[in-house]
């Protein structure tokens, strides 16, 4: 009883196979080409982030609208509208989108920095051995957005580095798996 249980829930979790499955292999093929493409032009990367940025923040706010329709929850009509001058104001300005994105990255890695080199102290106060190896990745987030912030090129091409390589090792992997029909 319990093995067929077992079965049946790692079945549910197997991946699906790709055999001769095209369409496997077309996305695979355009996620290397689309990575590839990031890594050499970071321009177009971050100004694709920005309009990206800009419509979610649009169609989020038109659904919080659509829901407060429906709910009549004021915290959603509220984000709505927010999130909808947001989008719009992103939208409008691309440009001006694209240069605060590597900002908004080094507020990020300062934050996450900052939560480390605590959380570090509390676990060498209780003892924990690992604290060090926390501590360091900490002040090598904050070091590390201290450099964005003086050097806003840095984290655009952070971004692109990171953006390219995941789509082109991504496409990568599922393009093997197309191939060994897995």
């Amino acid at each position: 009883m319990e093995t067929e249980k077992w079965n049946a829930v790692s079945e549910r979790w197997e991946m699906p196979s790709v055999k001769k499955n095209i369409w496997v292999l077309l996305i695979s093929l355009i996620m290397i080409a689309t990575g590839v493409y990031v890594l050499f032009n970071p321009a177009e990367m971050i100004l694709a982030m920005a309009l990206y940025l800009g419509v979610s923040f649009a169609v989020m706010g038109v659904a919080y609208i659509i829901a407060f329709t429906k709910e009549k929850v004021y915290m959603s009509l509220t984000l709505g509208i927010l999130d909808l001058v947001i989008g719009l104001i992103f939208l409008l300005n691309l440009g001006m989108t694209a240069m605060t994105i590597p900002l908004i990255f080094a507020l990020w890695c300062l934050f996450v920095g900052i939560v480390q080199i605590v959380t570090s102290l509390e676990l060498k106060e209780n003892m924990i051995p690992s604290w060090s190896w926390l501590l360091c990745a900490g002040i090598l987030g904050v070091l590390f957005s201290l450099l964005i912030f003086f050097y806003p090129m840095i984290g655009i091409l952070t971004l692109t580095l990171l953006m390219g390589t995941y789509l082109l090792l991504y496409g990568a992997l599922e393009l093997v798996r197309y191939l060994k029909g897995v």
